[in-house]
Order: structure tokens, then sequence, then C-alpha cells
């Protein structure tokens, strides 16, 4: 008899993961799809680099170039997520929950940008579509990297194992041949010794 078990991950260190990630990815990735932020980074202005950052998670036609790149760095953050886990749901739940607090980050460093339904819109709307790419390049990732379960010899089969070993004879149940000591099958007619 045996039995199977998996190795997970802590889920909460999984949120911070792509929470971190995400928002460090965020101002690289628009520097390379959009150089016009170049000047927030090489001056390492903090309030222009989050402000860069609150501006491409608006979904809409003005500044898609930016929101692509922020895509970009939620997917690859919910990657990074997804194989930690090696679980694509618990990675896939670390990239949801890890993606609406990143949004929620940068709600709180920009409150008054919100101020009118057509930008809360576009900011919903850009927030659920990073938050599905994450969610979806965390399962993705985890379960194409998820181990095998390991098999793990039960303690009665493994005591049972080595007694056999101390036999001298030991007979098949199904054919009568004698089975060497130690083994798990007939080497005859391969019935299972000890099941």
């Amino acid at each position: 008899m045996t039995t199977t078990r998996t190795t997970t991950t802590n889920p909460l260190i999984n949120i911070v993961l792509v929470f971190t990630v995400g928002l460090s990815a965020l101002e690289l990735s628009q520097l390379i799809f959009d150089p016009s932020n170049a000047n927030s980074l090489t001056t390492l202005a903090l309030d222009l680099v989050v402000k860069s950052m609150f501006r491409g998670m608006f979904l809409s036609a003005t500044n898609i170039v930016s929101f692509m790149a922020v895509l970009v760095a939620w997917i690859l953050s919910g990657m990074v997520a997804g194989i930690r886990a090696k679980n694509g749901f618990w990675g896939a739940t670390a990239g949801f929950i890890g993606t609406l607090l990143g949004a929620g980050f940068l709600i709180l460093l920009n409150p008054n940008s919100l101020a009118d339904s057509a930008a809360m819109t576009q900011f919903g709307l850009g927030t659920v579509a990073c938050t599905l790419a994450a969610c979806v390049a965390a399962y993705a990732t985890g379960s194409a990297t998820k181990p095998p379960p390991v098999a793990v010899k039960s303690v009665k089969t493994r005591k049972a194992w080595a007694r056999s070993k101390e036999k001298e004879v030991w007979t098949c149940n199904r054919c009568g041949n004698s089975i060497p000591p130690g083994a798990f099958t007939c080497p005859t007619c391969g019935e299972a010794v000890i099941e």
C-alpha cells in the first residue's frame, strides 16, 4: 500500500510575490514599451514613477501602449507565482489577490485621480484585464511545473518487507514458485507478495 504526498508552498508568500514583482516590473516594462516614461525612471523621482504606473492601469485608447506594458508586468508576476506555487489553483489565487492588492496600492497613492466615473470605469476595466492575465499566467505555469506526486511506502508495508527478507522460503500464492527474500513480486508470474 502506498500513499502519495505533494509539496505546497505558502500562499501568502506567493501573493506578496505577485504584488512586489508586479509593481517592480511595471516601470521597467513601461520603459521598454513606452520610452516617454524614461525620465521618471532615470531621475528616480518616486512620485513620477508611481504616476506613470497608475496611468498604465487605465484601459483606454490614449495610453494603450502603457497599458500593454502594465499587462506584461502582471503576466510576468503571475508566472513567477505559478512557478513558485507549482499548483495551478494556488498560483491563480495568488495572481488574483496580488494584482488586486497592487491596483489598490496604486489607488491609495493617487486617491484624487478617480474622481469621475469614466476614469473609475477605465481603471476598473484595466484592473480586471490585468487580474485575468495574471491568473491565467499563474494557472498555466503552476500546472506546467506541478511535480509528480511522491510515492511513500507505508510503515506497515516496510515492516512486512523487512520481515520477508528474514524468511528463507517465500512461496507465491498464485503459482507456488519460490520467491527470493525481500522481493515485492513473484519473478515467475508477477503476483504481488505484499499488498
